[in-house]
């Protein structure tokens, strides 16, 4: 039991030590190596130092608001628990549930998570590593050791754009040194060193890497699309599903970007939190595309007109066959 909370304490506490010693290890790259030393413009040196500051700070700052703020669970909401349930109880769902949930199992139930003991509202999922539910949980990421979900989404969003940038600049800064160092020749021995090249290779990796995270993640923010809802199809109330009728909490790309980042430009660039103008901001409960919902609504109806037809015709033709036998089945009931 010891060994595994070691490990776990490990596991939990790594990403976080290197993903911190990396970004400080950048920012002394590309401003104690190259900005202080070889940059003869004072102007220069001091706009490079405050912009590369400043996006130190944004990263660190929603790196850890990320690990800190958690993305929420409905395990905090007493409607939604059955802190006594058993295997093989028979329950039913909360009125909350019924009247505020979309999405259910591939058999039409309303989804309960077993492990938790608790109803699972919409865009809700079990996370293994986490060991319980999480609300419009996204994914796992393992450089956070968290989930990002619900109340996190945003300062991930951030985190990905400023640490992009900040890659970029750190690779445009040491790149400029590499470049008189190996390609002009007009930077001395002395003045390079190794930091400045490995920063340049290591920068210019986990750039690219976060600035093509950073574009898809905004790409299903502006869809309302959470990476987990991008690769499973999700089965909606009235037998329908995300692949036939489309993305339900698709609301458009404005709507969606500020349900998440908020309704200023001021909220989408600082690490600020406040409600949304659109949608419940709870977490329970989520938009939905209004023509989608009653698309929705017209097949399950057209479907259910379908079955009651076929039952009436299933039923006529039982009856047809039965007055084309009775004529040959005596009173004994044997057929003569």
């Amino acid at each position: 039991m010891v060994i595994t909370n070691f490990c776990c304490l490990i596991a939990s506490t790594f990403p976080k030590f290197l993903c911190t010693v990396l970004l400080l290890w950048g920012y002394y790259s590309a401003i104690f190596k190259v900005d202080f030393v070889l940059v003869r413009s004072a102007l220069l040196r001091i706009a490079i130092f405050l912009f590369v500051s400043i996006l130190l700070i944004l990263s660190l700052v929603l790196y850890y608001l990320v690990v800190l703020v958690r993305p929420g669970s409905p395990l905090e909401c007493s409607l939604l628990c059955l802190p006594d349930y058993k295997d093989g109880d028979v329950i039913s769902p909360p009125s909350f549930l019924v009247n505020n949930t979309v999405t259910v199992t591939h058999n039409g139930l309303y989804r309960f998570c077993r492990k938790c003991k608790v109803w699972k509202p919409d865009r809700c999922h079990h996370c293994s590593s986490c060991n319980k539910c999480v609300l419009r949980m996204d994914h796992h990421c393992p450089w956070f050791a968290e989930c990002i979900g619900f109340r996190n989404h945003k300062f991930f969003v951030q985190f990905l754009g400023y640490s992009a940038l900040f890659c970029i600049t750190i690779a445009v800064v040491t790149g400029w040194a590499n470049y008189r160092f190996f390609i002009t020749e007009t930077l001395s021995m002395d003045d390079f060193s190794f930091h400045i090249l490995f920063a340049f290779f290591t920068s210019i990796m986990f750039g690219l890497c976060l600035l093509i995270f950073s574009i898809f993640t905004d790409y299903q923010l502006l869809k309302n699309r959470t990476t987990i809802e991008s690769y499973e199809s999700q089965s909606y109330r009235y037998r329908q599903n995300s692949h036939t009728l489309g993305n339900i909490f698709d609301n458009g790309s404005k709507r969606n970007w500020c349900s998440i980042m908020g309704n200023t430009i001021i909220e989408w660039l600082l690490p600020i939190r406040r409600h949304s103008i659109y949608g419940y901001n709870d977490g329970l409960r989520y938009e939905v595309n209004e023509r989608l919902y009653r698309k929705m609504q017209e097949d399950a109806v057209i479907q259910k007109r379908l079955s009651n037809k076929l039952q009436k015709y299933k039923l006529k033709q039982s009856k047809v066959r039965e007055d084309a036998v009775r004529p040959f089945i005596g009173n004994s009931g044997y057929i003569h």
